[in-house]
Protein backbone atom coordinates (compact mmCIF):
# COMPACT_ATOMS: atom_id res chain seq x y z
CA UNK A 1 0.00 0.00 0.00
CA UNK A 2 3.10 2.55 0.75
CA UNK A 3 4.63 1.59 -2.49
CA UNK A 4 1.61 2.36 -4.31
CA UNK A 5 0.99 5.57 -2.36
CA UNK A 6 4.64 6.79 -3.25
CA UNK A 7 3.88 6.06 -6.77
CA UNK A 8 1.02 8.28 -7.32
CA UNK A 9 2.74 11.26 -5.26
CA UNK A 10 5.41 10.66 -7.79
CA UNK A 11 3.00 11.16 -10.42
CA UNK A 12 1.51 13.96 -9.11
CA UNK A 13 4.67 16.05 -8.56
CA UNK A 14 5.80 15.36 -12.40
CA UNK A 15 2.45 16.87 -13.47
CA UNK A 16 2.86 19.60 -11.32
CA UNK A 17 6.70 20.42 -12.65
CA UNK A 18 5.24 20.35 -16.12
CA UNK A 19 2.16 22.80 -15.17
CA UNK A 20 4.25 25.21 -13.79
CA UNK A 21 7.07 25.34 -15.77
CA UNK A 22 5.52 27.18 -18.90
CA UNK A 23 3.81 29.52 -16.67
CA UNK A 24 7.16 30.78 -14.88
CA UNK A 25 8.77 31.32 -18.88
CA UNK A 26 5.88 33.26 -19.57
CA UNK A 27 7.32 36.21 -17.13
CA UNK A 28 7.60 39.56 -18.48
CA UNK A 29 10.82 40.81 -19.10
CA UNK A 30 12.32 43.26 -16.82
CA UNK A 31 13.41 46.73 -18.18
CA UNK A 32 16.38 48.95 -16.57
CA UNK A 33 16.32 52.56 -16.56
CA UNK A 34 18.82 55.17 -18.61
CA UNK A 35 19.94 58.61 -18.60
CA UNK A 36 20.09 60.66 -21.36
CA UNK A 37 21.41 64.36 -21.90
CA UNK A 38 18.53 67.39 -21.79
CA UNK A 39 19.78 71.10 -22.75
CA UNK A 40 18.32 73.25 -20.82
CA UNK A 41 19.95 76.60 -22.28
CA UNK A 42 22.35 76.55 -25.69
CA UNK A 43 23.44 79.73 -27.88
CA UNK A 44 26.08 79.46 -30.16
CA UNK A 45 25.64 83.95 -30.55
CA UNK A 46 24.81 83.68 -34.38
CA UNK A 47 22.25 85.89 -33.24
CA UNK A 48 21.79 88.05 -30.43
CA UNK A 49 21.03 86.15 -27.26
CA UNK A 50 19.52 88.83 -25.60
CA UNK A 51 21.54 88.50 -22.40
CA UNK A 52 20.33 91.22 -19.59
CA UNK A 53 22.74 93.71 -18.46
CA UNK A 54 23.51 97.05 -16.92
CA UNK A 55 26.47 98.38 -18.53
CA UNK A 56 25.59 97.68 -22.91
CA UNK A 57 29.20 99.43 -23.97
CA UNK A 58 30.86 96.79 -21.75
CA UNK A 59 29.06 93.93 -22.26
CA UNK A 60 27.25 92.90 -25.67
CA UNK A 61 26.88 90.44 -28.61
CA UNK A 62 29.51 91.19 -31.23
CA UNK A 63 27.38 90.20 -34.62
CA UNK A 64 30.86 89.97 -36.64
CA UNK A 65 32.78 88.12 -34.57
CA UNK A 66 29.51 85.89 -33.86
CA UNK A 67 30.78 86.21 -30.20
CA UNK A 68 29.94 87.59 -26.68
CA UNK A 69 32.24 90.31 -25.61
CA UNK A 70 32.80 91.56 -21.73
CA UNK A 71 35.14 93.92 -20.36
CA UNK A 72 34.99 93.51 -16.34
CA UNK A 73 36.35 96.76 -14.40
CA UNK A 74 36.93 96.77 -10.87
CA UNK A 75 33.83 99.27 -9.28
CA UNK A 76 31.89 99.16 -11.55
CA UNK A 77 29.13 96.40 -9.96
CA UNK A 78 28.62 95.31 -14.25
CA UNK A 79 27.39 92.41 -15.09
CA UNK A 80 25.63 90.21 -17.72
CA UNK A 81 23.38 86.96 -17.42
CA UNK A 82 21.14 85.16 -19.19
CA UNK A 83 18.10 83.76 -17.26
CA UNK A 84 17.68 80.33 -17.12
CA UNK A 85 14.64 77.29 -16.32
CA UNK A 86 16.95 75.29 -13.71
CA UNK A 87 15.24 73.73 -10.51
CA UNK A 88 18.38 72.86 -8.58
CA UNK A 89 19.13 69.51 -10.14
CA UNK A 90 22.85 68.49 -11.04
CA UNK A 91 23.93 70.63 -14.18
CA UNK A 92 26.89 70.85 -16.44
CA UNK A 93 28.01 74.60 -18.13
CA UNK A 94 30.51 74.15 -20.66
CA UNK A 95 31.49 77.38 -22.93
CA UNK A 96 34.51 78.62 -25.16
CA UNK A 97 36.71 81.12 -23.44
CA UNK A 98 38.80 84.08 -25.42
CA UNK A 99 40.69 85.80 -23.19
CA UNK A 100 42.54 89.45 -24.82
CA UNK A 101 43.70 91.73 -21.67
CA UNK A 102 44.27 90.24 -17.97
CA UNK A 103 45.72 92.68 -16.69
CA UNK A 104 47.28 92.13 -12.58
CA UNK A 105 44.45 91.45 -9.52
CA UNK A 106 41.85 91.34 -12.68
CA UNK A 107 39.65 87.82 -12.89
CA UNK A 108 37.23 86.97 -15.41
CA UNK A 109 34.48 84.46 -13.70
CA UNK A 110 31.39 82.72 -15.29
CA UNK A 111 28.81 79.95 -14.38
CA UNK A 112 25.53 79.95 -12.52
CA UNK A 113 24.72 82.20 -9.97
CA UNK A 114 21.71 83.33 -7.70
CA UNK A 115 19.92 86.76 -8.53
CA UNK A 116 22.82 88.84 -6.40
CA UNK A 117 25.57 87.60 -9.05
CA UNK A 118 28.24 88.40 -6.19
CA UNK A 119 31.22 87.10 -6.58
CA UNK A 120 32.01 87.21 -2.83
CA UNK A 121 28.41 85.93 -1.70
CA UNK A 122 26.09 83.01 -2.81
CA UNK A 123 25.22 81.42 -4.48
CA UNK A 124 27.45 80.62 -7.53
CA UNK A 125 29.25 78.09 -9.51
CA UNK A 126 32.07 80.08 -10.85
CA UNK A 127 34.73 79.43 -13.27
CA UNK A 128 37.74 81.70 -12.85
CA UNK A 129 40.89 83.35 -15.02
CA UNK A 130 42.71 85.73 -12.66
CA UNK A 131 45.98 87.44 -12.64
CA UNK A 132 47.23 87.77 -8.96
CA UNK A 133 50.90 87.22 -7.24
CA UNK A 134 51.06 83.72 -8.57
CA UNK A 135 50.19 84.64 -12.16
CA UNK A 136 47.38 83.54 -14.45
CA UNK A 137 45.36 80.84 -12.56
CA UNK A 138 42.63 79.32 -13.42
CA UNK A 139 40.03 78.20 -10.03
CA UNK A 140 36.52 76.69 -9.86
CA UNK A 141 34.80 78.84 -7.02
CA UNK A 142 31.65 77.62 -5.07
CA UNK A 143 29.56 79.69 -2.59
CA UNK A 144 26.60 78.37 -0.98
CA UNK A 145 23.28 79.89 -0.02
CA UNK A 146 25.00 80.50 3.83
CA UNK A 147 28.12 81.52 2.03
CA UNK A 148 30.28 78.69 2.68
CA UNK A 149 33.38 78.67 0.15
CA UNK A 150 34.63 75.85 -1.76
CA UNK A 151 37.61 77.07 -4.39
CA UNK A 152 40.35 75.81 -5.90
CA UNK A 153 43.44 77.34 -7.99
CA UNK A 154 45.95 75.60 -10.69
CA UNK A 155 48.63 76.47 -8.38
CA UNK A 156 50.24 73.22 -6.85
CA UNK A 157 49.50 74.40 -3.43
CA UNK A 158 46.30 74.62 -3.95
CA UNK A 159 45.65 71.16 -5.42
CA UNK A 160 48.85 69.18 -4.79
CA UNK A 161 49.17 69.02 -8.66
CA UNK A 162 51.60 71.32 -10.99
CA UNK A 163 51.10 74.79 -11.26
CA UNK A 164 49.60 75.48 -14.64
CA UNK A 165 48.63 78.81 -16.14
CA UNK A 166 46.47 80.40 -19.15
CA UNK A 167 47.86 82.52 -21.91
CA UNK A 168 45.81 85.78 -23.23
CA UNK A 169 44.63 85.21 -26.90
CA UNK A 170 44.55 81.67 -26.30
CA UNK A 171 41.21 79.85 -27.13
CA UNK A 172 39.85 77.20 -24.20
CA UNK A 173 36.72 75.15 -23.61
CA UNK A 174 35.41 75.03 -20.18
CA UNK A 175 33.11 72.17 -18.52
CA UNK A 176 31.74 73.28 -15.26
CA UNK A 177 29.87 70.24 -13.50
CA UNK A 178 27.48 70.36 -10.57
CA UNK A 179 26.70 66.92 -8.56
CA UNK A 180 23.70 67.36 -6.79
CA UNK A 181 23.79 63.44 -5.24
CA UNK A 182 27.61 64.22 -4.28
CA UNK A 183 27.16 67.69 -3.42
CA UNK A 184 30.28 68.33 -5.25
CA UNK A 185 31.68 70.35 -8.37
CA UNK A 186 34.04 70.19 -10.58
CA UNK A 187 36.46 71.99 -13.41
CA UNK A 188 37.70 70.67 -16.78
CA UNK A 189 39.93 73.11 -19.50
CA UNK A 190 41.06 72.33 -22.15
CA UNK A 191 42.60 73.60 -25.82
CA UNK A 192 39.94 74.30 -28.17
CA UNK A 193 42.12 73.51 -30.96
CA UNK A 194 43.26 70.33 -30.23
CA UNK A 195 40.98 69.33 -27.48
CA UNK A 196 44.20 68.88 -25.23
CA UNK A 197 43.80 68.62 -21.22
CA UNK A 198 45.10 72.10 -19.67
CA UNK A 199 43.72 71.60 -15.93
CA UNK A 200 41.08 70.22 -13.88
CA UNK A 201 39.88 69.38 -10.41
CA UNK A 202 36.95 69.60 -7.42
CA UNK A 203 35.86 70.57 -4.39
CA UNK A 204 33.64 69.29 -1.94
CA UNK A 205 30.62 71.17 -0.16
CA UNK A 206 28.65 69.17 1.56
CA UNK A 207 25.02 70.40 0.91
CA UNK A 208 22.68 70.88 -1.87
CA UNK A 209 22.85 74.56 -3.88
CA UNK A 210 19.62 76.42 -4.07
CA UNK A 211 18.43 79.92 -6.06
CA UNK A 212 20.81 79.61 -8.92
CA UNK A 213 18.41 80.57 -11.36
CA UNK A 214 20.92 81.89 -14.29
CA UNK A 215 24.15 82.19 -16.51
CA UNK A 216 26.34 85.24 -15.60
CA UNK A 217 29.00 87.23 -16.21
CA UNK A 218 29.84 89.66 -12.87
CA UNK A 219 31.82 91.91 -11.89
CA UNK A 220 30.08 92.88 -8.61
CA UNK A 221 32.34 92.51 -5.49
CA UNK A 222 34.84 92.89 -7.32
CA UNK A 223 37.49 95.91 -6.21
CA UNK A 224 41.41 97.42 -7.17
CA UNK A 225 42.46 100.26 -9.39
CA UNK A 226 39.82 101.38 -11.84
CA UNK A 227 42.35 101.72 -14.68
CA UNK A 228 42.63 97.87 -14.82
CA UNK A 229 40.48 95.59 -17.08
CA UNK A 230 39.80 92.24 -17.76
CA UNK A 231 38.47 91.77 -22.14
CA UNK A 232 38.02 88.95 -24.25
CA UNK A 233 35.01 87.14 -25.14
CA UNK A 234 33.17 83.43 -24.75
CA UNK A 235 31.18 81.17 -27.60
CA UNK A 236 29.03 78.49 -27.54
CA UNK A 237 27.44 77.95 -24.59
CA UNK A 238 25.63 75.22 -23.42
CA UNK A 239 23.34 74.23 -20.09
CA UNK A 240 22.14 70.76 -19.74
CA UNK A 241 21.23 67.80 -17.23
CA UNK A 242 21.19 64.26 -17.20
CA UNK A 243 17.60 63.15 -16.68
CA UNK A 244 16.49 59.03 -15.95
CA UNK A 245 14.84 57.64 -19.30
CA UNK A 246 12.58 54.55 -18.20
CA UNK A 247 11.93 52.45 -21.31
CA UNK A 248 8.47 51.48 -21.38
CA UNK A 249 7.88 47.51 -21.10
CA UNK A 250 8.21 44.97 -23.99
CA UNK A 251 4.30 44.16 -24.93
CA UNK A 252 3.72 40.43 -26.53
CA UNK A 253 0.77 40.20 -29.08
CA UNK A 254 -0.47 36.84 -29.98
CA UNK A 255 -2.48 36.96 -32.60
CA UNK A 256 -5.42 34.32 -32.49
CA UNK A 257 -7.18 32.24 -36.19
CA UNK A 258 -10.86 32.66 -35.61
CA UNK A 259 -12.82 28.98 -36.49
CA UNK A 260 -14.14 28.29 -39.57
CA UNK A 261 -17.68 27.38 -39.87
CA UNK A 262 -19.02 24.92 -42.65
CA UNK A 263 -22.81 25.18 -43.82
CA UNK A 264 -24.67 21.64 -45.66
CA UNK A 265 -26.89 22.33 -47.77
CA UNK A 266 -30.21 21.68 -46.07
CA UNK A 267 -32.42 19.52 -48.70
CA UNK A 268 -30.52 16.30 -47.55
CA UNK A 269 -29.00 15.56 -43.67
CA UNK A 270 -25.45 16.40 -43.09
CA UNK A 271 -23.47 13.22 -43.06
CA UNK A 272 -20.94 13.47 -39.68
CA UNK A 273 -17.74 11.84 -39.54
CA UNK A 274 -16.32 12.08 -36.14
CA UNK A 275 -12.88 13.58 -35.61
CA UNK A 276 -10.20 12.46 -33.28
CA UNK A 277 -9.98 14.48 -29.87
CA UNK A 278 -6.69 15.72 -29.50
CA UNK A 279 -5.55 16.10 -25.61
CA UNK A 280 -5.04 19.83 -24.54
CA UNK A 281 -1.87 20.73 -22.80
CA UNK A 282 -3.33 20.33 -19.16
CA UNK A 283 -4.70 16.85 -20.55
CA UNK A 284 -1.37 15.24 -21.81
CA UNK A 285 0.60 15.91 -18.83
CA UNK A 286 -2.55 14.50 -16.38
CA UNK A 287 -2.61 11.28 -18.69
CA UNK A 288 1.50 10.85 -18.55
CA UNK A 289 1.25 10.92 -14.85
CA UNK A 290 -1.45 8.28 -14.44
CA UNK A 291 0.45 6.45 -16.80
CA UNK A 292 3.77 6.51 -14.75
CA UNK A 293 2.03 5.99 -11.41
CA UNK A 294 0.21 3.08 -13.22
CA UNK A 295 3.35 1.71 -14.10
CA UNK A 296 4.90 2.08 -10.89
CA UNK A 297 1.74 0.14 -9.51
CA UNK A 298 2.24 -2.85 -11.62
CA UNK A 299 5.54 -3.00 -10.89
CA UNK A 300 5.02 -2.85 -7.08
CA UNK A 301 2.53 -5.84 -7.80
CA UNK A 302 5.06 -7.73 -9.51
CA UNK A 303 6.93 -7.37 -6.33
Amino acid sequence: MKDRLFAVTLALIIFSMIIILPVSAADPPVTSASSEKVIIYATNFTTNPLWQTNNPTRYYWDPQKGMYHYLIQPGTGGYTFSPVDYNDESFTVEYDFYPIRTDKELSFQFGMSSSEMDITRGTNVFSKFSDKKNGKLMWLQVITQNNNLAEVSSYHDSYGGPTTKFEDNETYHVIIRYNKELMNADIKVSYKENKTMVWGYYVNFAQELHTLNRLTITSIGLYGDTESAAEGYIDNVELSTMREVIPPPTTITVTTTPPTTVTTPTSKPPTTTPTPTKASGTTVPFILALGIAGVGIFLMDRK
